[in-house]
């Protein structure tokens, strides 16, 4: 069951390549090779430079929230169901979904841009998910213009998210609020 989600270990890379090697010299030995004696080839090649990237990282959990009564709000949101709402293949695949989509701005990589942040949203009798919105933890960039950058992103993620299984109250589909926090880090 699927509920309040809370923090753990989910990673979204902004770039495909985690390590990057350039190696001219060892290159423009191999162009030359036959000129150049394996004592040369060797000092070419120890002189390659690894460049490291940094990457950003957006990381959730989901859990399943069992407290209170289940209650329904003026516009018919239930705090929580019966059987609550699933994403399609249950919460591996959503923590694949985020790794696959979030894409970690690279200005808030290069500023080092960190923090966290809460969304609701709603899954309505149909598994849309609607009105995703931030409701707190506006941590992130401590006001910076990467602070936006990341909440829209985060925002982006959810809207465009694929239809769930809804939740169930005494065996009828209904609209459930869920709340998504997501903690935002920077690797080096």
């Amino acid at each position: 069951m699927l509920g309040i989600f809370t923090v753990a270990g989910l990673t979204a890379c902004n770039s495909d390549n985690n390590d990057k090697t350039t190696n001219n010299a060892a290159n423009d030995t191999s162009v030359n090779a036959s000129n150049n004696s394996s004592a040369d080839s060797a000092k070419n090649a120890s002189n390659a430079k690894t460049v490291k990237l940094k990457k950003g990282r957006a990381l959730i959990t989901p859990s399943a929230n069992s407290d209170g009564k289940i209650m329904k709000d003026k516009q018919g949101v239930y705090n929580r169901a019966e059987s609550m709402p699933e994403f399609p293949g249950g919460q591996q695949a959503l923590a694949a979904y985020i790794e696959n989509h979030f894409n970690y701005p690279q200005k808030a990589i290069d500023d080092n841009i960190t923090g966290s942040l809460k969304l609701s949203f709603v899954v309505d009798e149909n598994g849309k998910v609607i009105n995703p919105h931030i409701t707190s933890g506006k941590e992130v960039g401590n006001g910076l213009d990467e602070e936006a950058l990341l909440d829209e992103e985060a925002l982006k993620v959810v809207k465009q998210m694929p239809v769930w299984k809804p939740g169930k109250v005494k065996g009828k589909n209904v609209k459930t609020r869920l709340e998504l926090p997501i903690t935002f880090q920077v690797d080096a």
